[in-house]
């Protein structure tokens, strides 16, 4: 009996060792995954840092505000955004009409943040690859490539929604690679279609649109009517007044529907361009539109 018993002992003895080192290997592996873990939160903490997008921002129904409440907001954004802060330390730089914008639209941070310098601006500003491509791209009016080029007493950035809507419609119905918002723009502005105080004319819509070889067709606010057009392959353009898009007058693109709704190309969104619209929820705030066809 006592052999035996030595013999269990020293079972139970080498069970408790073998139990002690799975313990210890299981410790080193969730140490090991606990360490990776915190690496590549680090990282990717310090890459938003130093790229100025450490925090994400809704993007919510413009609102009015004084430029006292711009500069609140701004201030509330830059707890987050160090980019922000450095706008705040330069904010004489900037037109109030542009930091009101950035208050309301987040995803202008890069194009509100190279305005002192014109960073990113190309004197010929030229289509992507990944654009050309596309029947629908979406052209961004703040887009740095034009977005500060001259337009009106402004620049395309801040009021080119108009001329930039166009060009997405000339693009999508001609393929012509070389009508981008830049020479939309200057085309608009060379032909009287902008107007100091107002903006863009509806008149660049149809009168504009032929000289780039389109027909512009005033439609009614009807749901079928819209759905009809876009099944011929006409894109429509829409003058929308204040609510989701604007505080005062701006321009969208519809380029297709769903069984949700109505897909769109907002100049000046690119959040809002990525959702589908209810009809209900568009003609609203639809103040004229017109469909196109080459």
């Amino acid at each position: 009996m006592r052999a035996e018993e030595q013999r269990e002992y020293r079972e139970r003895k080498r069970e408790r060792q073998r139990r002690r080192k799975r313990r210890k290997r299981l410790q080193r592996l969730y140490s090991f995954v606990l360490f990776l873990c915190v690496a590549v939160l680090a990282v990717w903490g310090v890459r938003r840092w130093f790229a100025g997008e450490e925090a994400a921002y809704e993007i919510s129904s413009p609102v009015v505000r004084t430029e006292e409440e711009v500069l609140a907001e701004l201030q509330r954004m830059a707890k987050t955004s160090r980019d922000i802060r450095k706008i705040l330390d330069r904010a004489e730089e900037y037109p109030p009409e542009m930091l009101a914008a950035l208050a309301n639209n987040p995803e202008m941070l890069e194009f509100v943040s190279g305005y002192p310098d014109q960073s990113g601006a190309e004197s010929d500003p030229q289509l992507t690859a990944a654009e050309r491509k596309e029947q629908y791209p979406l052209f961004l009016q703040w887009d740095q490539r034009w977005g500060y080029l001259p337009y009106g007493n402004s620049n395309i950035g801040m009021s080119g929604c108009g001329p930039t809507c166009l060009s997405m419609a000339v693009h999508a119905l001609t393929g012509d690679d070389s009508v981008t918002p830049a020479s939309m723009a200057q085309f608009s502005e060379e032909q009287g279609y902008y107007v100091e105080g107002t903006g863009t004319s509806w008149t660049l819509m149809t009168d504009g649109a032929a000289a780039f070889g389109l027909t512009g067709t005033e439609l009614s606010l009807d749901e079928g009517i819209m759905k009809r057009e876009l099944d011929a392959g006409h894109p429509i353009i829409c003058a929308m007044g204040p609510g989701d898009f604007t505080t005062a007058g701006h321009f969208i693109l519809i380029c297709g529907y769903t069984d949700d709704g109505f897909q769109i190309n907002d100049p000046n969104c690119k959040a809002r361009s990525g959702r589908v619209w209810s009809y209900e929820d568009l003609s609203r705030q639809i103040r004229n539109l017109w469909s196109y066809q080459a």
